[in-house]
């Protein structure tokens, strides 16, 4: 844990729309996207139940809260399943997110389920799979996640972000 990433967190949360965020997930799939495109932190990641997952950054949602850096508010949803809603002010206190403001309005756009997708294949890709094998692996793991067009959505996403070659 760096008290950088603390600040980065904030500044993210901050960044979304209404400053908030929808989900753990979500800020977990937004940071691994985001940390490829170079954002200064230093999460480590290893593949889970929805893909890319950093125990650290877990750790340092509740440090920033902690610390009054953001709020994190549990709650549920119709079919009874429970999130978090994260949210952040603007601060001076965080490091700005200019270099990463166009990814970061793309990613906030997508759809959760896209969002998982596009950094599974992503994390698949950074193992070092090639694009059908990474594919494979992804309908593998994903299943019906997959369908729908959301597969063809989640690649669209990592070629907007320029993580996949045309």
């Amino acid at each position: 844990m760096g008290i950088e990433n603390l600040g980065w967190l904030g500044a993210l949360i901050a960044g979304h729309p209404r400053h908030q965020v929808v989900g753990r997930t979500r800020l977990q799939k937004t940071v691994w996207l985001l940390q490829r495109l170079g954002l200064p932190t230093n999460y480590s990641y290893s593949l889970h139940f929805y893909g890319p997952y950093s125990e650290e950054l877990k750790t340092d949602i509740g440090l920033a809260e902690d610390f009054g850096l953001i709020s994190e508010e549990q709650q549920t949803a119709q079919d009874g399943t429970e999130y978090f809603l994260l949210h952040a002010e603007p601060s001076e206190l965080f490091p700005s997110i200019e270099p990463f403001r166009r990814s970061l309005e793309i990613l906030a756009q997508k759809e959760p389920v896209v969002l998982e997708l596009a950094a599974t294949y992503d994390a698949f890709r950074k193992m070092g799979l090639d694009h059908q094998s990474a594919l494979e692996s992804l309908r593998a793991k994903k299943g019906d996640k997959c369908l729908g067009g959301r597969e063809v959505a989640a690649l669209e996403l990592l070629r907007a972000l320029g993580l996949l070659a045309d």
